[in-house]
């Protein structure tokens, strides 16, 4: 009975063991199987034409979690192609930063279409966590022209929108909504409560500075015409300074003297100087008698003392 019982006893353990080994064979699986799952993937491309006339293709890339919501995708590599024709050349590869995001500048001498278009394409491509994705955009070159007049009451910029036709040559951009921005340390401000203007038959429109903007000490500011996010042209910015600003009043003595400033008024800074130096050279006069006390030979430290008292009878 007790043989029975003790062999019992080891099938028992033995079962369990199997079955716990089964269990984690099970969760190591599955979670290779997660590891080895690729998202799902979106890539957005978007353009934008500095004051310089350097043009950048942007990507946002964007993937699924697991509560199947869309985050921004980090150190996704991204490949960046131009269309010439019906084949595809690569410009360049990089990867998206934190917020999912990744930029590349484009070449100057883009292959364009019959529309006078260049078309990029961005795609992730044979990646080991997201599902392929692209995204292309055909964009139009177009330039931004600025112009400014200085009146006795106003102070105008003049901007002119052009794009290249299939001749070659310049043509205006009518209806086309333009921004006004002033450019500041970290980034641009809006120009003023109506700061958007649309263009002529022209491709001109003219934007009326307001009088409060402050410039730099002589005046001068950096206006900003920006058309955003345009589905034809993109993003194009240009720039102009002019001395449209109010000039800066700078402060000739930024950190006068006083008790709640950097520097303490002067008889307050004299009257702690005497104080300090009467305590320092009491403390040097103290060590220097200490000093001399200790070198002198002449007082002797052992023996009777160097007189004797004398006493006279009357």
């Amino acid at each position: 009975m007790e043989t029975n019982s003790k062999y019992f006893m080891k099938k028992t353990k033995l079962a369990v063991i199997m079955l716990f080994l089964m269990f984690c064979g099970m969760v190591q699986a599955q979670e290779k199987a997660k590891a080895a799952e690729k998202r799902q993937s979106s890539v957005q491309v978007s353009f934008y034409k500095k004051g310089d006339q350097t043009k950048t293709a942007r990507v946002k890339v964007t993937a699924k979690n697991e509560n199947k919501k869309f985050f921004p995708a980090q150190n996704a590599e991204v490949s960046f192609y131009v269309q010439n024709d019906k084949e595809e050349k690569l410009i360049s590869k990089t990867e998206t930063g934190v917020d999912g995001k990744a930029s590349v500048d484009l070449p100057k001498d883009l292959a364009l279409n019959a529309e006078m278009k260049y078309t990029i394409i961005a795609k992730i491509e044979n990646s080991k966590t997201l599902e392929d994705a692209e995204d292309q955009g055909s964009i139009k070159d177009a330039n931004l022209t600025l112009t400014a007049k200085q009146g006795d009451t106003t102070r105008t910029v003049t901007v002119k929108a052009t794009e290249i036709g299939k001749d070659g040559k310049e043509k205006p951009i009518a209806d086309v909504t333009i921004n006004f921005y002033v450019e500041r340390m970290f980034g641009t401000m809006l120009a003023g409560e109506d700061h958007a203007i649309t263009t002529d038959e022209n491709g001109e429109g003219t934007f009326s500075l307001p009088r409060d903007v402050k410039g730099d000490t002589e005046g001068n500011i950096t206006v900003v015409a920006r058309i955003d996010d345009n589905d034809t042209y993109g993003t194009v910015e240009s720039k102009l300074g002019a001395k449209f600003g109010i000039p800066l009043e700078v402060d000739k003595d930024p950190f006068p003297r006083a008790l709640w400033e950097p520097r303490a008024p002067a008889p307050l800074v004299a009257i702690l100087s005497v104080i300090f130096t009467c305590i320092w050279l009491t403390y040097f006069s103290m060590f220097y008698t200490m000093y001399k006390i200790s070198q002198d030979k002449n007082v002797p430290t052992t023996g009777k003392p160097p007189f004797e008292l004398t006493y006279e009878e009357d």
